[in-house]
């Protein structure tokens, strides 16, 4: 597929997230729901909740331009917030992207299955040659996930993979983001109008690019990898 075709179909994924982000003026307490469903909100500190999964990302870490980058910018959201809005940061050193998830908590994927997967994912991957992800501008999700958008051609690989692998997630992303932090709570009016407009000036704002030369398979045990063994590390073709 041509790359402006590529980027103009994502470009489309994304204005179809921030559509829905316009449409509001707050964050609705059902809408965060979801998010509030990932940690334990019992205590003043956010904690990530437990689940297994098992996924394929890349990062974990990002290159430190990147990082620091992303850094910036969560503080920059962060400050628009009063001190009771509850936030959760991913933590740098977490920051990933994730390319294709084979179980997440609610599904049942055999042990079989799972052993004979980083086989399966070696013979994928040593084919794909390496690619650039390129990160612009930042969305908020109606549940209040921060995303960095990344624009990239990887629709083939994920295709290819769902291919080799029936047992993997029916539930997959077609999007290249970055998660940095889930907003717990609404925020009024004024802060939401606030967010919006960053939303809409950071279309222009370039974060960065990733090389991916690599993928980990990783079993996940805490949100937002506070918890992970890495299974593998599978290199793409140079």
């Amino acid at each position: 597929m041509p790359k402006l075709l590529v980027y103009m179909e994502l470009e489309g994924r994304y204005q179809q997230i921030q559509n829905k982000l316009e449409e509001l003026s707050d964050f609705s307490v059902d809408s965060l729901t979801r998010s509030r469903n990932l940690f334990h909100l019992e205590t003043k500190q956010v904690i990530p909740r437990r689940f297994e999964v098992w996924t394929l990302v890349v990062g974990l870490p990002l290159p430190n331009q990147l990082t620091q980058n992303f850094q910036t910018l969560t503080q920059q959201i962060s400050e628009r917030f009063t001190a009771n809005t509850r936030f959760y940061k991913v933590l740098p050193q977490n920051y990933h992207w994730e390319l294709f998830i084979i179980k997440r908590p609610d599904e049942d994927v055999t042990e079989d299955c799972l052993r004979k997967t980083p086989d399966v994912l070696r013979e994928v991957v040593c084919h794909q040659p390496c690619f650039r992800i390129s990160y612009r501008g930042f969305l908020i999700t109606t549940d209040g996930t921060i995303i960095v958008k990344g624009y990239g051609e990887f629709d083939e690989l994920r295709d290819r993979l769902r291919q080799k692998l029936p047992w993997a997630s029916l539930q997959q992303s077609n999007l290249g983001h970055i998660s940095l932090g889930r907003i717990l709570d609404p925020v009024g009016y004024q802060c939401f109008t606030e967010l919006k407009d960053l939303v809409r000036t950071s279309e222009n704002e370039v974060y960065g690019e990733l090389e991916v030369s690599d993928v980990k398979y990783i079993h996940e045990s805490q949100w937002y990898m506070e918890d992970r063994e890495v299974v593998a590390v599978l290199p793409l073709r140079a």
